[in-house]
């Protein structure tokens, strides 16, 4: 997972970051004042009135809370989860680094070691597997 951007081809490459973009642009759109270069001090990085950040409007499912006390509650679960996750995926990639295996492949080689097989045994001689 370390090296999988610098993998991907070109054309999904351009297509990926396009996406990206156009999702930032949007969402800068809708949540931001348009600069005035004239009196910039008063305008630049300034939200709009009634915007909470994150709150682009999208919600099809209908699963944002009415209640203020309730939507809080809800970011608050959401930003612990996001951390949460982050720390998972920053341990995997720190892992892959380590032992040079993928995540999958760190799997396979410990259920051999626990099953008593020895996961060198089909490397060759002098051959890092």
């Amino acid at each position: 997972a370390n090296d999988q951007l610098q993998q991907m081809p070109l054309p999904a490459f351009i297509l990926l970051s396009t996406a990206i973009a156009a999702t930032e642009l949007n969402r800068a759109r809708i949540g931001w004042v348009e600069p005035d270069f004239g009196n910039w001090s008063k305008t630049l990085w300034k939200l709009r009135e009634g915007y909470y950040p994150g709150d682009i409007g999208f919600d099809p499912l209908g699963f944002k809370p009415k209640d203020a006390k309730a939507f809080a509650g809800m970011q608050t679960r959401e930003l612990q989860n996001g951390r949460l996750a982050m720390i998972g995926v920053a341990g995997m990639c720190a892992q892959e680094l380590v032992n040079h295996r993928t995540i999958v492949g760190t799997i396979e080689f410990y259920q051999k070691v626990y099953s008593g097989i020895d996961p060198y045994a089909a490397c060759g001689e002098g051959v890092i597997c």
